[in-house]
């Protein structure tokens, strides 16, 4: 790497933060394709020649040099579709380009120039886009602790992270140290329609925190989900008190003669390319490998997640004792006022706990085990969080252990988390 290179990655850095949002796009983008021409670099050194050339003409592009696009794209193998859309596009622009110069020659020169500059390639670009926004999201910042994974306990052998808004896949795993490890990084495919998926047919992917709870492969899968998929937890319990239905949300592969796609292709679904979905196959463990889905991920923000974490238990343990204490208003106050626990509101569950306590001496409640979970999105409730437990209980004529599941939301930073939904788990 060159002398001025190295200067730049290392100052970086500290840069982005006083850079308006136009030079950091330039500044950025200008390393990046040093990067990937120099090629010396760890995360291009083992990338394949024709991902490398598709990158670097993308940012060619991006950078208003179509020429240099189309020399890149010379030696790339012409079959992929997504080199035929650059070339393309890069066509286009040297067109619209030379005949700025011819305006001149004519009125209707000027109204040609208007046709071709306004032609739109952007959807079939979209995964080049996206596929070159990763590797700048890489190269120039940490993107290392996501602040959604709270408290993965034990029954938790991994987290999807699916970003909408940027088309990337993320999985993250316990490092064994009490911290997370970052597996894979991955471009994906959702849903042909933006936004939160509300019923059957919208094309939309829904946001929110499920599991992979299946496995289709062979004769029940269609070849056109690729070799293997795996169905999630939608609708939840949190979807159907929202009204929201549909069904069938997947993680996919590609049909079997399928290349590329752009990043909002499919009826609501996740779709990867089928050679790594086999690979990423391996980690799903069905139950325990949990699915988080948002746009615009939340990562490296020490203090907000900190926060999180201490109010959650915070407020969890604050319920416990005032639930140990048989003070039944104390203990209520810690529901939402939508609250629902199967067939029961807040009124009927006041009344059951009511009835309930009326007739104990004593109530012991233990919790271990603990996973905590943030929603990356805005609920009618507010923020929501997702705590799951083994709950011991004991109390002067009943004892039960089991595992809980609990919805908490709050409406602010400064509010409490208040149980919005209380379900206890088969095992």
């Amino acid at each position: 790497m060159k002398p001025h290179y190295k200067l730049i990655r290392l100052l970086l850095p500290g840069l982005l933060l006083a850079l308006p949002t136009a030079a950091l796009a330039d500044d950025q983008m200008t390393y990046a394709s040093q990067v990937l021409k120099e090629g010396n670099h760890q995360m291009v050194r083992n990338m394949q020649s024709q991902e490398r050339t598709i990158l670097r003409a993308t940012a060619a592009l991006k950078s208003d040099q179509p020429g240099q696009a189309l020399e890149l794209l010379a030696s790339a193998k012409k079959q992929d579709p997504l080199v035929a859309l650059l070339e393309a596009e890069a066509h286009r622009v040297q067109a619209v380009q030379a005949m700025k110069q011819a305006e001149a020659y004519g009125d209707d020169i000027g109204q040609q120039e208007q046709l071709l500059a306004s032609a739109d390639l952007g959807q079939g670009l979209g995964e080049a886009n996206a596929r070159l926004d990763s590797f700048i999201d890489k190269l120039t910042q940490d993107s290392g602790d996501p602040v959604d994974i709270l408290l993965p306990g034990s029954d938790v052998a991994n987290v999807f992270m699916f970003d909408k808004a940027r088309s990337r896949m993320y999985l993250y795993a316990s490092d064994g140290k009490g911290g997370l490890k970052k597996i894979a990084d991955e471009y994906v495919v959702t849903g042909s329609m933006k936004g939160d998926k509300q019923v059957q047919g919208d094309g939309k992917t829904p946001n929110g925190i499920y599991r992979f709870i299946k496995k289709l492969q062979g004769a029940e899968l269609d070849s056109r989900y690729g070799p293997v998929a795996f169905p999630i937890d939608y609708p939840n319990e949190l979807d159907d008190l929202h009204k929201k239905n549909g069904n069938g949300i997947w993680l996919h592969g590609y049909p079997l003669d399928v290349l590329r796609r752009p990043p909002q292709d499919t009826r609501g679904c996740f779709s990867i390319s089928n050679n790594r979905l086999v690979e990423m196959a391996g980690y799903v463990k069905l139950g325990r490998s949990w699915v988080i889905v948002g746009e615009n991920l939340e990562f490296d923000q020490t203090g907000k997640k900190r926060q999180l974490i201490d109010s959650v238990r915070n407020d969890i343990e604050t319920w416990r004792r005032d639930w140990g204490s048989l003070n039944t208003d104390s203990y209520l106050t810690h529901y939402h006022r939508n609250f629902r626990s199967g067939e029961r509101d807040l009124d009927a569950w006041r009344s059951y706990k009511q009835r309930v306590n009326a007739n104990k001496s004593f109530v012991d409640v233990t919790f271990a085990n603990m996973t905590v979970m943030h929603d990356p999105n805005r609920w009618p409730e507010g923020e929501m969080v997702v705590a799951e437990f083994d709950q011991h209980y004991r109390s002067s004529n009943f004892a039960d252990q089991g595992r809980k599941r609990l919805y908490l939301a709050r409406d602010s930073e400064t509010q409490p988390w208040k149980i919005l939904l209380e379900e206890t788990l088969q095992r």
